[in-house]
This record gives C-alpha cells, structure tokens and sequence, in this order.
C-alpha cells in the first residue's frame, strides 16, 4: 500500500456502512503505545505485534468473530423488542380507543382471594370505560384504585356478587337483566359477564325498547 496505511484502511471501512461492523484486528510489527492506540482510536479491535504465533491469532479471530455474532444477535432481540413495543402500544391506543367510543358500559374485574382459603372475598376493577363509570356514579380513577365491591354489585342486584363468584370458579357466562338506578331513574340494562383470566369481564347495554 504505497499511498495508504493500516489505520486509514481502518478508517475507510469504518466509514462504510457496509463494512463498519467488520472486526479489524493489527498485525504489526510496532509495538509502541502511541501505535497502538492510534489503532484502537480508528475502530480496530485488537493489537497484535510481530513476531506472533499462528495459533494466538486464530485465537483471537475466533474470540472477535464469537462476540461479533453475540453483537449482532442482541441487535436482533434489542429490534424485536422495539417491534413488540410498538405493537403493545398500537393495540393499547386501539383498546382505549375502542373502550372510549363504546355506547355500552365496558369494565374488567381481577378476583380479590383469601390468602388462606383462596376464596374469592372481593373484586377490584383492572379497567372501567366512561359509559360503565357513569352508570355507577363515580370516578373512573376511583373505582380502579381500590377493592371493596361486594357491597356496591349487592346494591346494585342482591346476589350479583355471588353470580360473578360463579363465573369465575366456573367459566360460565352470566346472561342477566337488570334494573339500575341513574340520573335519568331506573333504567332497564341487559348484562353479560363472561371469565377472563382470575376475573371476568362485563358488558352492560341498555334495552331502549
């Protein structure tokens, strides 16, 4: 190489997209401290000086080319991941969407257990849509952030707190109308809940005829 060295060779193809993953490694027979910085500084990977033993550089090759795979599976997975990351946060935007838009109530329960018997004692609400939280009067922040609705599912129905225990314990689907009680007087709604996970979701709609 009459017009260029080893490290603008390393430079050139550290500038290529193409070739800027390629591990460099020096072979040479400098073996001052300021060559072999300067070999670290343009992008090379490793420093070898003269005279070598053929099986310290195959050595080294095999050590470079094992990282170099390693490198490029968890780009792989770090690409993945950021797939997968925005796919969660599509089909998050999408519920919400859907759950915001929605004429009829919408809400997901998680079962509260004894931590001894195991039986259910209670429900919390893992998510309630705008039309659900205004047909009970409250919050939507208020009824997510807290348990304690057996006593409020009894108001509503008496015995619907056990109803929903038997969706959970069962998996079967509860089919039920029912009156409720809302600013506009009692309504008359058609409810349906069905198991989802330790927990079930619910569906209210209300009959307009």
């Amino acid at each position: 190489m009459p017009d260029i060295d080893g490290y603008q060779v390393c430079s050139t193809l550290k500038a290529d997209a193409e070739t800027s993953d390629i591990p460099i490694i020096f072979i040479s027979a400098l073996n001052e401290v300021f060559d072999k910085v300067k070999a670290f500084q343009v992008g090379g990977v490793d420093y070898i000086t003269k005279p070598f033993q053929p099986e310290e550089v195959i050595a080294r090759i095999q050590t470079h080319l094992t990282l170099q795979q390693k490198k490029h599976q968890l780009r792989q997975q770090i690409e993945q991941h950021q797939k997968t990351t925005e796919i969660l946060y599509q089909s998050h935007a999408l519920l919400t969407s859907l759950l915001n838009s929605s004429r009829d109530g919408i809400a997901a329960m998680q079962a509260v257990r004894d931590l001894v018997t195991g039986e259910i004692e209670d429900f919390r609400y893992l998510l309630v849509n705008p039309v659900f939280a205004k047909l009970l009067g409250k919050q939507r922040e208020k009824l997510t952030s807290k348990a304690g609705q057996k006593k409020l599912l009894n108001r509503l129905t008496p015995g619907l707190f056990e109803k929903f225990v038997q969706v959970v314990e069962t998996g079967e689907p509860l089919e039920q109308e029912l009156g409720w009680q809302t600013d506009r007087g009692k309504q008359c709604y058609d409810l349906i809940a069905v198991k989802l996970g330790d927990g079930f979701s619910i569906t209210v709609r209300e009959v307009r005829d």
